[in-house]
């Protein structure tokens, strides 16, 4: 194993517990490293700091794994088993039972790993969806069959499950990496990925809602696990404020296979409100599965295939309910100026359809599009769209997306919720 060392004076960050090091901050290291490779950091006098995996490639050169001097490879098969393990009793304790993220990276000490698990409607079969955003985490997944049987515990239950990965992301390209085809680990017996429904908690009753989706070509891993706890959260700011409409017209932009506007329905629905929503998409497939699932919830609703910069055609004032959950406008610091102008036009369009006395509910996904800059962005489009909005509620992801507080890149999604006089 490797020895790195640290710049003198460029420990205290990660002392701090962030979990990066980057490029700049590192002093020459004479041999290569294939990307990846376990190495041990040392700070500028030889003291121990961590353990990790690094890529000279990349501009986040190491990115730790462990800080305990006593466990020498924090990647071999019996280390990964424990951090997955400690995961999993996280999610047990938190309540977790249907679908939800076994793994959320650094936020589960494991950098660059995103495991989702799916339950699937009939209760008994469940699959597992992996995705390796860096070098370290790719050459994780070799292990993580065996690693995944072993945390199941139950021969039967191992029967039932399935693996998928999907690499089809363009941030591996930061690290030399290529995004590649969904690829089928583990099959299950007469399960299709392509048309599947899982079970999702439901945000009002013990009954689990149904989803149907295509987990090879959905996106992200197939479903949008982390916004559970804000689709609560709305559920719990909005009712008093939307109870006295007899008909709620709900727009659900961005709205992919409509996860929010079909859970807020559901609610609204179960207390005796009439509910039309409108779904409005770029992509046709997401709104045949939209479709699918608000017929299965015996929802009413319109499809709406078109990009957001033609959501001004749309009739202002028309809408009771408005959710925006739009994909990340910003991939990189490049990016930045013209992803703030876009979030910038999609708020103000947005507030120019919401009715007197609705709500509005606004979130973003870009991890470099920092809070500040949100609220800010945010502020501008009220005013520009000439309207009044009273900020009731603050959202962050549902409790399988643990983050660090002191890993502030981690911090990437943004939720607001807001009331109109």
């Amino acid at each position: 194993m490797q020895i790195w060392h640290l710049k003198q004076g460029m420990e205290r960050r990660f002392q701090s517990g962030h979990p990066w090091v980057y490029s700049n901050e590192l002093l020459p290291h004479p041999h290569p490293i294939q990307p990846g490779e376990t190495i041990e950091l040392q700070d500028a006098r030889g003291k121990f700091l961590a353990r990790g995996y690094g890529n000279a490639h990349s501009l986040i050169s190491f990115r730790c794994l462990s800080r305990n001097p006593l466990i020498q490879d924090p990647t071999t098969q019996e280390s990964l088993f424990a951090s997955l393990m400690q995961a999993q009793n996280l999610r047990n304790t938190l309540g977790w039972k249907t679908s939800y993220r076994l793994c959320h990276g650094e936020g589960d000490q494991l950098p660059g790993l995103i495991i989702d698990r799916y339950l699937l409607a009939n209760r008994v079969q469940q699959v597992f969806v992996i995705q390796a955003h860096t070098a370290g985490a790719e050459k994780m997944i070799r292990n993580l069959p065996q690693i995944l049987e072993k945390c199941v515990n139950d021969p039967k239950a191992w029967d039932q499950t399935g693996i998928l990965v999907k690499n089809n992301v363009n941030v591996r390209k930061l690290e030399g990496l290529e995004p590649e085809p969904c690829q089928v680990l583990k099959a299950l017996d007469l399960v299709n990925f392509e048309s599947l429904a899982i079970q999702v908690d439901s945000i009002i009753e013990e009954k689990p809602l149904i989803f149907h989706l295509n987990l090879l070509s959905g996106q992200k891993t197939g479903f949008f696990l982390d916004q559970r706890f804000n689709i609560q959260l709305t559920q719990l700011q909005t009712t008093p404020w939307l109870v006295h409409q007899k008909q709620l017209r709900i727009l659900d932009l961005c709205s992919y296979i409509g996860q929010w506007s079909i859970q807020l329905g559901t609610h609204f629905q179960s207390i005796g409100k009439q509910c039309e929503i409108s779904f409005v998409d770029s992509s046709k497939e997401a709104l045949r599965w939209a479709e699918q699932n608000a017929t299965t919830h015996g929802l009413q609703a319109t499809y709406l295939n078109m990009d957001l910069d033609k959501i001004h055609e749309l009739d202002p004032k028309n809408f009771d309910l408005i959710i925006v959950d739009p994909p990340a406008f910003i991939k990189n610091k490049k990016s930045i100026p013209t992803g703030q102008h876009a979030y910038l036009k999609l708020y103000t369009q947005a507030l120019r359809l919401l009715k007197p006395q609705a709500a509005i509910v606004a979130c973003s996904c870009s991890s470099l599009f920092r809070e500040p800059d949100f609220i800010q962005t945010l502020a501008r489009a009220t005013s520009r769209a000439q309207t009044k909005i009273h900020w009731i509620a603050r959202g962050f992801p549902s409790s399988d997306h643990p983050v660090l507080l002191e890993f502030p890149e981690g911090h990437y999604l943004k939720n607001f919720i807001g009331v109109q006089f």
